[in-house]
């Protein structure tokens, strides 16, 4: 038959369960922000004479937020907090949009100044903008850029422990600097280039902690690190200076950060793999929809899924067999060597 000829394509056949939020309304929802923030917000930045309480939007912006804040309460309160983590960051932003709304709609109808005014309409304008961000579910149909965005997701936790790491070893290296050259750069005098004096050099010191992180950032990107490491030892009067410096860049450059790049490079394989997995599921989900279409007798769709069912279960008998039969090969060699 011809049936049996695609019968290998067709599975698996069970779709992505998804819910009412992930359709036609999320379209919808976005249509509307956008259009919010095209036609009335940027409109309003462009005018060359500007009334500070003038604006219609910022009047008819309060039902739409009210349906923003009724559709994230409904999504959050609906979804366990793992899934919103990973897969539902958007709603995240949403409630950082609705806290500047609320805040904005306070500043700007209590009775204020022009400035509170002012400053409450650029906050709401701020809301509706950053919720554009919304656009990313729609991009994700996007395969390249669906990629991203899982690498992304997938790098949150690695990233964030990596920077924990760095933290503790810039707090580590500031405090030995801060031991050892402390206090000693003070006045705009410590480095000059080509005989002319850089009197911005005095702010590169180790006089407290937020400076000496400052300052080890600086050598960490290779901001000019050899006039940085000529001035702490020409003001110390030592060459400790030198190895410090030295041990500090192989630590952060040689190993810290080669571990994120490596840890990216892993992530984005292993997504990009999981991605391929997921679009021939989905396409073999379109190919079962359209099958199930041609045959519009459900006895005969049910038997066509039954043999399918039997075929896959089949192989892998096949394939248990065959890994048995290697296993009993590999341990008969292995006692024949004894």
């Amino acid at each position: 038959m011809a049936l049996q000829n695609d019968e290998e394509d067709l599975w698996p056949m069970t779709p992505k369960e998804k819910v009412w939020y992930d359709g036609w309304v999320q379209v919808a929802l976005i249509a509307l922000n956008l259009s919010i923030t095209l036609m009335f917000i940027l409109n309003d930045q462009f005018k060359d004479v500007k009334e500070v309480r003038s604006g219609f939007w910022r009047m008819a912006s309060i039902p739409f937020t009210a349906v923003f804040a009724v559709e994230g309460a409904m999504v959050i309160f609906s979804t366990d907090g793992a899934t919103l983590l990973n897969e539902k960051k958007v709603y995240i932003v949403e409630v950082i949009c609705q806290i500047c709304s609320v805040l904005a709609y306070v500043k700007m109808y209590t009775d204020g100044t022009e400035m509170q005014f002012a400053e409450g309409a650029s906050l709401l304008s701020f809301a509706f903008l950053i919720r554009n961000l919304r656009m990313s579910i729609l991009l994700e149909e996007i395969r390249e850029f669906k990629t991203i965005m899982n690498v992304i997701n997938r790098m949150t936790g690695p990233i964030l422990t990596q920077l924990a790491c760095l933290y503790i070893v810039f707090y580590i290296f500031s405090i030995i600097g801060i031991y050892g050259l402390g206090g000693l750069i003070k006045q705009p005098n410590f480095h000059s280039e080509g005989g002319i004096p850089n009197n911005l050099y005095y702010l590169v010191n180790f006089n407290d902690l937020g400076m000496s992180i400052h300052t080890l950032y600086a050598f960490m990107i290779i901001n000019n690190w050899p006039a940085m490491t000529d001035m702490m030892v020409n003001v110390s009067g030592e060459v400790w200076p030198r190895i410090y410096f030295m041990v500090f860049y192989v630590i952060v450059q040689w190993i810290i950060l080669n571990i994120v790049v490596a840890m990216m490079l892993d992530v984005f394989t292993s997504v990009e793999g999981e991605l391929d997995a997921e679009v021939n599921r989905l396409s073999n989900i379109k190919k079962i929809a359209a099958k199930k279409k041609s045959m519009p007798d459900a006895d005969q769709f049910r038997h066509f899924c039954n043999r399918v069912n039997e075929k896959i279960l089949r192989e892998e008998v096949e394939k248990n067999k065959m890994q048995q039969k290697v296993l009993e090969a590999n341990k008969k060699e292995m006692m024949s060597t004894i």
